[in-house]
């Protein structure tokens, strides 16, 4: 069965139906740490930031060639939250100017809820359209503040991409690659 937008005719599908899900190993565990993206996040997008180029024929005619695009999003404010491992983890890294820690080090699930497979007799029913990118960088850019500790952090996107779906709308949630 086909994955499709589950938004009625004219509806617009709204921003917390597009999640990104932060998965990072956990020394010593073989089950990795995830969290949902932007908690007090009032406004983060998926940049796609392609790189473009633009030639014309002998002509007259205009060519635009997309070559590539280098996917990033910015989370700020990134409050230290308590509870947040994330949230830990960078500030641990920050701390120890330890870059590796964040560096290509990080799997990003990028889950829209806004397109959805359901299923009859199998448990769970629906299913949601999940592209995975291993291989992402989470990097803090600044920590500090006036007067509540925040952390912006700038998510760089691998393009190391496997298309699939996941079974539930949290961090606990199963990813099945498309086959």
């Amino acid at each position: 069965m086909a994955m499709a937008m589950n938004l009625a005719t004219g509806a617009v599908a709204q921003r917390k139906t597009l999640i990104m899900v932060a998965e990072w190993p956990e020394t010593g565990s073989e089950t990795p740490n995830r969290e949902i993206l932007g908690t007090r996040t009032e406004d983060s997008s998926y940049e796609l930031n392609p790189d473009i180029q633009t030639s014309q024929d002998i002509l007259g005619k205009t060519y635009t060639d997309v070559n590539k695009t280098e996917p990033q999003q910015t989370f700020d404010p990134f409050y230290l939250i308590g509870g947040s491992k994330l949230g830990e983890y960078l500030a641990n890294a920050v701390l120890e100017n330890n870059i590796d820690a964040y560096s290509n080090a990080f799997t990003i699930y990028i889950i829209a809820a806004f397109i959805s497979e359901t299923t009859s007799g199998q448990t769970p029913a629906t299913y949601y359209r999940t592209a995975k990118h291993t291989g992402c960088s989470i990097i803090p850019t600044a920590i500090g503040g006036d007067t509540k500790n925040n952390m912006p952090i700038e998510v760089h996107y691998s393009n190391v991409i496997t298309m699939g779906k996941v079974n539930k709308l949290s961090s606990d949630f199963e990813f099945t690659a498309d086959s």
